[in-house]
């Protein structure tokens, strides 16, 4: 038997690579499925190719492309019903920032991108933007995860293969050298192994890895652009990065949602992570970052927003340590959600010893050697 720490998508990844082998599984979560506290829980997420100078994962994601098909033929649902394809822009504002340094990259790996020089033709082609100070823009495969799909249909896939999924089962103790996982009401469950992916709750039931992570809050307000510029937006693709020094990110209006714009650079190590809400500040501080970058920012019509928590590790890597009998992943840092199928069969190769354990490491870490 092999025990699992929780149902976010690396845990259910993880279980699902291994309830394919043939192993006995249980996964125990803190709450529902999808929490709504987890990191990996929204309506979607993002997956895209430009990672500015992050050579190995920009070359992983056709592997987690890959890893989602496969997971996604099993899930029983059409693609669509998992991934909103609206392609990625990725907009350059001068020589060496994260767009120009993530087109070096995909040229190298002959990834490919569609270019578009010129305000005048970016604007055309995407009549929301508005283009000042543009060099160029970068059109390439991604688009939206639809996340909570996802979790959702990978618990139900679990349960019908046989695998034991534990919901609204907090964890109070984990014993790396006995494998044993004592949960909040005294109960304690014993297999060969412990895999803990509980998010931000994993240094406090592993106190003693050698990676320190931390919680970071970050904020998202999903909005609508003003009546008279709707058709500007209709046919928009996801984004990331819109140049210079902000840290934009989103997705466009997708199956009946409002746009979910992100901003990076608001984000905060935060040790406390009870604290879900957005000041009226936080919003206004949130939506000025689009103000000249897209038409009509300022009047966004807000339809909600909210504060979610990730664990963060030095450098934006992920982590992956094995203590005893236990394994700790950290597949997060504010962008594992588009490796989790990935990361999954990463852990699972772990598990199993189908791959060394430096290896995997490498990988999750995004080192090109892997």
């Amino acid at each position: 038997m092999i025990l699992i720490v929780g149902g976010g998508i690396v845990g259910l990844s993880t279980a699902y690579w291994l309830r394919r082998r043939g192993h006995a599984v249980t996964v125990v979560e803190k709450g529902p499925i999808p929490c709504p506290t987890a990191s990996s829980a929204d309506h979607h997420r993002l997956i895209r190719y430009p990672y500015g100078p992050r050579e190995g994962y920009c070359v992983r994601i056709t592997e987690a492309f890959e890893a989602w098909r496969t997971m996604w033929a099993d899930l029983g649902g059409a693609e669509a019903h998992y991934y909103a394809a609206t392609g990625m822009l990725t907009v350059s504002q001068e020589s060496g920032d994260y767009a120009d340094l993530s087109r070096q990259v995909m040229e190298r790996h002959a990834i490919p991108f569609e270019r578009i020089d010129g305000i005048a033709a970016l604007s055309t082609r995407f009549p929301f933007l508005e283009a000042a100070n543009v060099a160029y823009g970068m059109l390439s495969e991604g688009g939206a995860l639809m996340a909570n799909r996802i979790l959702t249909d990978l618990a139900d896939w679990l349960r019908r293969s046989g695998a034991t999924v534990l919901e609204h089962m907090p964890v109070s103790r984990i014993d790396p050298e006995q494998a044993t996982v004592t949960l909040a009401d005294g109960r304690a469950l014993t297999g060969e192994t412990v895999i803990v992916a509980a998010g931000v709750g994993t240094p406090g039931l592993m106190p003693d890895l050698a990676a320190p992570l931390r919680p970071h809050r970050t904020m998202i307000v999903y909005a609508e652009p003003p009546e008279d510029l709707a058709d500007a937006y209709a046919s928009a693709p996801c984004w990331t990065d819109l140049g210079g020094n902000t840290d934009l990110w989103g997705m466009p209006a997708i199956d009946g949602l409002p746009m979910k714009l992100g901003n990076g650079a608001l984000g905060r190590a935060d040790p406390d992570d009870s604290d879900r809400s957005m000041s009226a500040d936080e919003v206004k501080k949130l939506l000025a970052g689009y103000r000249g970058r897209f038409r009509g920012a300022e009047r966004f019509r807000v339809r909600w927003h909210q504060a979610n928590y990730w664990t963060s590790a030095p450098d934006g890597a992920f982590v992956i340590e094995k203590v005893d009998n236990a394994i700790a992943v950290s597949a997060c840092s504010g962008h594992g959600f588009k490796f989790g199928a990935l990361s999954g069969r990463d852990v699972a190769d772990a598990v199993t010893d189908a791959v060394p354990f430096a290896t995997i490491r490498d990988r999750m870490q995004g080192r090109l050697a892997a």
